[in-house]
């Protein structure tokens, strides 16, 4: 297992720092002698699968991390950890200095010299890694964080495929998809995610632990099982809620501007897509609402809530009031602060809605004792 998981950070590190070398070299040819704008298929193709590098480099490293997990790292390793994860999170808290519009998606693209940064300590991080001391015990939460790394980091790529597939068989009305600009975030979002384990190692001793509610024969005890149940099925609908939106409202774009979605006309199309959108909005908000006040009920009196949680959620939760109602309030009075706020309330029910969920789904109630 040792030899797999060294054999799947190394090839991790050589695929990034071929992606690092032809980011470099592609940026310098292009800069001495820039040529306009011309679409052709198979130059894009492969330059598509140039930059698949990064997401399919770490996924591998992913593979290796699934069942080990660095233990007793060293003190050079820790501080490099959390660097990156401090450079990492700066780049998405200033994302929209380098945020344009790309067919409805925001995409983001940092300076090259910060993005080779970023992959210069990427590479080294993950050399030092092959170093580290490891453990086959790992607790479900990495687990489950990581798979949801990796499935981020793939999503691009399987759109990727689905778009080019389509073109190349004739049928054109699935390129709204969008995946390049997704790529741009998940690259920097998927690292962030299993980076906190390393950067808060006690997690793993918290799984361990009883929320102060939850004591053995209590209340909060014998619903823990049925609020979990209730909490993941409501999430799984939301997600799909997400998706089925999403997908809707490609297909109207694609339906507008094209006015042709071959495998049906454009009213009816039209009309089947804007139905299912609506279905799929109000799905969406109805399940996101009902998982926010179970994940937050379960937050606060079923899973483990040390002090540092205790701060988070406090936060996260006063961040999405405030920042609800002060969207609310300036759309009224079209204040253009509305978008900031707007910006803030998705960032932190974002941010609260997926960790908890992570907790809730990887939290099991230790034995009694």
């Amino acid at each position: 297992m040792k030899l797999s998981f060294k054999t799947t950070t190394l090839v991790a590190a050589i695929g990034m720092i071929i992606y690092a070398l032809y980011v470099v070299a592609r940026h310098i040819i292009y800069y001495a002698y820039p040529t306009a704008y011309c679409y052709d298929i198979w130059p894009d193709i492969r330059v598509r699968l140039m930059f698949d590098l990064l997401p399919l480099s770490l996924i591998i490293a992913g593979f290796g991390l699934y069942q080990q997990r660095p233990m007793n790292t060293t003190k050079p390793f820790r501080i490099m950890t959390i660097c990156l994860f401090v450079a990492l999170i700066g780049t998405l808290v200033f994302s929209p200095l380098y945020t344009y519009s790309f067919i409805g998606i925001g995409s983001i693209f940092p300076s090259i010299y910060w993005r080779v940064l970023l992959l210069i300590a990427g590479i080294v991080w993950l050399f030092m890694l092959r170093n580290q001391p490891l453990e086959n015990a790992s607790p479900r939460s990495y687990q489950v964080t990581l798979a949801i790394s990796m499935a981020l980091l793939a999503l691009p790529v399987v759109l990727e495929a689905i778009s080019g597939i389509a073109l190349l068989s004739g049928r054109e009305y699935v390129i709204g998809l969008n995946s390049g600009a997704i790529k741009t975030w998940v690259k920097f979002i998927a690292p962030v995610l299993p980076l906190i384990h390393f950067v808060f190692p006690s997690i793993k001793e918290i799984n361990l632990t009883r929320n102060s509610h939850c004591v053995p024969g209590s209340l909060a005890e014998r619903t823990f099982l049925r609020n979990k149940t209730f909490a993941v099925v409501i999430v799984i609908i939301s997600i799909v809620a997400v998706c089925l939106t999403i997908f809707c409202a490609k297909m109207l774009y694609v339906a507008y501007i094209r006015h042709n979605l071959y495998i049906f006309n454009y009213e009816n199309s039209s009309f089947l897509f804007r139905i299912m959108g609506i279905i799929g909005a109000f799905s969406c908000c109805v399940s996101a609402f009902f998982a926010w006040i179970m994940l937050s009920i379960m937050a606060f009196r079923q899973l483990p809530n040390p002090r540092g949680y205790k701060i988070y959620n406090i936060v996260c939760l006063c961040l999405i009031l405030v920042s609800f109602i002060l969207s609310v309030v300036l759309t009224q009075i079209e204040n253009p602060a509305q978008d900031l706020f707007v910006n803030i309330f998705i960032a932190s029910f974002s941010a609260f809605y997926i960790t908890t969920a992570i907790r809730a789904v990887s939290y099991s109630l230790p034995n009694s004792k």
